[in-house]
């Protein structure tokens, strides 16, 4: 998780200026995914980044990563949206 911790910070560092628990967010779907992958959501990290939490939630469920995790997409989406 470190690791995961570490890689968020390099690859995009206005990660830690997010809640906690959007934070957890981001690290357990790049965890989850792997780095490369997690990075290939362009449009939800934009959202992140410029503070547009519910519709990046939107983006969350939208993509096929919320069809493999099922239950647990939905939990992070909740997460992104309320922080």
């Amino acid at each position: 998780i470190q690791k995961t911790i570490d890689d968020l910070n390099k690859s995009i560092p206005w990660y830690q200026t997010l809640s906690e628990n959007r934070q957890v967010v981001l690290v357990d779907m790049c965890f989850n995914l792997g780095l490369s992958e997690f990075l290939n959501f362009k449009n939800t990290l934009e959202l992140i980044k410029i503070g547009n939490y519910l519709e990046a939630s939107k983006a969350m469920l939208q993509s096929k990563w919320a069809k493999q995790v099922g239950k647990r997409a939905f939990e992070l989406s909740e997460m992104m949206r309320i922080g």
